[in-house]
């Protein structure tokens, strides 16, 4: 059989396929073709027959990634991959684990546990060593955990300076561990770090896999973490035939351990590398891949490469200034509505977000104009844990008939109540023919109850008759906030300590920043009702709403970049805590965000925001600022139709309150201020020192010029 495939292949490709004796870095850019490399390469191994299938280690990060390239080498050399080793990193770590588990004293068919299961083991743990669970909770020391595990350490590792709640983390991680072994399961990270302990302490066992493997191939080695690295370096320390595939421009996932260190340092790491680079793109055009080079070159912490195509120069990158979060979503469907009437498919096109939460305005615009989405690597707003919970308290202050709400929300935050208790409130519902809520405060009073759980429950019902009598005074945010932090549900997810419980704050800011737009909680919620009955939608062919992390690998015609201002994009929680790495990684997101993009890419950014129920003043992400001119399109939506897009100005200098100027006696009829409670409006009348404002969050009210502020 001829081995016709290398003709396919450019000239940089051919030598990375080629290449076949000492350590590789593959260098390959967004768009390059690394998988097609990486799979042709090992079928050219084969094919040489330099090695046989079962000597040889291909290892990737998604079951997905594995899967694609077992058929691509099947359908190259025409034969069953079936017990190859090709597989994720878990999956082969756990493939080893099985033939020497008593080594790390596991039985023989051992489980692999959950993250619940796992957070189980913690909190006895913590129970065990008095640690109190409120100021250090079992999700937090999960996260802790999994990081030194994800560091290759140990409990003997971890440092005695490491202390919670006046108790060593090692003896909590150590207590942990033992109860590990006792059940006789592991969770993820053990599958690699069990690997290290049978290599580092039984030499003859790490000399039979060093002699087996006599090639190995890894994907995205960018996204490695220092586990992954030390177990690659010791499979790989006989042959030293390993074959690294990855893009340190596109390391983005520094939060679940990866290490950027480790494509960076690779030739440090095993010495004498050839080093290739992948820089032809096949999937953007010019104008796309110059302005991301421009971006990424300004991080230091870097390879270097510059992507380049055959392709056409293509349209400019859009740059678009907007005045907030409202014209941002109408701009973008607006733009999408005119590319599917000239024939775009919806589902060519993609929104990328820096954050969950921003996806909630665009989903109301879409949900309005009947324009069908899909979620991508996630749930829709409205339809997200946190919001129906949120959703199911609101109901409930409207309307006392509302038991779905009620059982949804009476135990969350706990409250006390086992099973017996709800199935006792919903027996003495249906008995008497009254509501849950109404049996429940029965049964209240009548000290059905145990104490603490009695003490819980008539709180709840106590708040609750205040807060529907607060209904009828109060804005309905304001309803909104009361209810949410009075309830404990916002503390509840504040001491959860996950890694989604941060997003899910977020949401539910957002949420109250929703309700400013509504007069009151009922047209708030019966305006949900439409969007959730309207959202239904079974067509195939829908916009994709995903967060930057979620789009990378994929790739679509048009990409919308929405939220780029400084403290939204780059994240100021990044750059505050990781300081200038923070900042290099939020841009090398930005880089991927680009990248994603095969024709047309829109950048927008908004002079102000209403965020988490306050107004923002937001300067352009230095990130515009960052991006060459000569590829870049700048357009101007915030002024009145006079023309002004130049914004070179407002790229470099801070969008603040020296943009806008207090009003005297320049008040004129049909000028639009801003006010910091009631947001963007149009004045209808001027008297004195008063105006009348006809407000797009509200509606028309009269308020004191002093406090308006008038776009110049």
């Amino acid at each position: 059989m001829s081995f016709n495939f290398l003709e396919s292949l450019n000239e940089n490709q051919r030598k990375a396929v080629l290449h076949t004796s000492g350590p590789l870095l593959i260098l390959a850019g967004a768009g390059t073709g690394k998988t097609r490399v990486l799979t042709t390469r090992l079928a050219n191994i084969l094919k040489k027959k330099l090695a046989n299938p079962f000597e040889t280690l291909t290892v990737t990060f998604t079951n997905k990634a594995a899967s694609e390239m077992k058929h691509r080498v099947e359908d190259m050399l025409k034969i069953g991959t079936d017990g190859w080793w090709i597989g994720t990193f878990h999956a082969m770590g756990a493939r080893i684990l099985r033939k020497h588990q008593e080594i790390v004293g596991l039985k023989s068919q051992f489980s692999i546990i959950d993250v619940d299961d796992q957070i189980r083991l913690i909190k006895q743990a913590l129970s065990y060593h008095n640690v109190d669970e409120k100021r250090w909770p079992a999700r937090l020391f999960h996260n802790v955990i999994q990081r030194w595990k994800d560091k290759g350490l140990n409990p003997e590792d971890i440092s005695n300076d490491e202390i919670f709640g006046s108790v060593a983390g090692k003896k909590i991680y150590r207590t942990y561990q033992n109860r590990l072994t006792t059940l006789n399961v592991v969770d993820y990270g053990d599958l690699l770090l069990q690997n290290l302990n049978i290599f580092k302490n039984n030499s003859e066992i790490l000399s039979i896999y060093q002699k087996k493997f006599k090639y190995i191939l890894v994907d995205e080695y960018q996204d490695t973490n220092v586990c992954q690295h030390q177990w690659l370096n010791l499979l790989a320390a006989n042959f030293k035939n390993i074959c690294a595939v990855g893009d340190d421009d596109q390391s983005i996932y520094s939060w679940r351990g990866a290490e950027v260190k480790n494509i960076l340092k690779f030739e440090d790491a095993f010495k004498a590398t050839k080093v290739i680079k992948l820089e032809e793109n096949y999937r953007s055009t010019n104008n796309i891949l110059e302005a991301a080079n421009g971006l990424v070159k300004k991080n230091k912490a870097r390879l270097g490469k510059n992507l380049w195509t055959k392709k056409e120069r293509g349209e400019k990158i859009h740059v678009i200034n907007i005045s907030s979060s409202e014209e941002e979503a109408r701009t973008v469907s607006d733009i999408i509505e005119n590319l599917f009437s000239k024939g775009c498919k919806l589902s060519s096109m993609a929104i990328l977000v820096r954050a969950t939460y921003q996806t909630r305005f665009f989903e109301d615009r879409f949900i309005k104009i009947g324009l069908p989405y899909k979620i991508i690597g996630g749930t829709k707003f409205y339809e997200r844990l946190e919001i129906k919970d949120a959703m199911a308290y609101l109901r409930l202050v409207v309307s006392d008939y509302d038991d779905l709400a009620f059982e949804r929300i009476i135990n969350v935050p706990k409250r006390g109540l086992g099973t017996k208790s709800l199935l006792d409130i919903q027996t003495n519902a249906r008995k008497n023919n009254i509501t849950l809520l109404e049996s429940c405060r029965i049964l209240s009073e009548n000290n059905y109850f145990n104490v603490k759980t009695s003490i819980n429950i008539k709180y709840f019902l106590k708040k609750l008759e205040s807060w529907k009598k607060e209904k009828a005074s109060l804005p309905a945010s304001e309803i909104v906030e009361l209810v949410l932090e009075e309830s404990g549900y916002v503390e509840m997810w504040q001491n959860d300590k996950s890694v989604e419980s941060e997003g899910r704050l977020e949401n539910l800011k957002e949420l109250v920043s929703a309700v400013t737009e509504f007069e009151n909680l009922n047209s708030f919620l019966e305006h949900i009702q439409l969007v959730m009955d309207n959202s239904v939608n079974d067509t195939k062919d829908t916009v994709n709403l995903l967060t930057l992390h979620a789009a990378k690998g994929l790739e679509f015609d048009n990409i919308f970049l929405p939220g780029w201002e400084e403290e939204i994009f780059p994240n100021k929680k990044s750059i505050d805590e990781k300081h200038n790495e923070g900042l290099e990684e939020e841009r090398r997101l930005a880089y991927v965000g680009i990248t994603r993009a095969k024709k047309r890419v829109w950048i927008l950014h908004a002079n102000s925001r209403y965020i988490h129920g306050n107004w923002l003043f937001s300067s352009p992400s230095r990130f515009i600022g960052e991006l060459p001119e000569e590829n870049i399109s700048l357009s101007n939506l915030f002024f009145n139709n006079e023309g002004k897009n130049n914004m070179s100005a407002q790229i470099d200098t801070a969008i603040t309150h020296t943009n806008l100027k207090k009003l005297e006696d320049t008040l004129l009829i049909g000028d639009r201020v801003f006010h910091q409670k009631f947001g963007y409006g149009t004045i209808k009348n001027v008297e004195g020192d008063n105006a009348e404002v006809l407000f797009s969050k509200t509606n028309l009210k009269k308020v004191k010029t002093e406090f308006l502020i008038k776009n110049v």
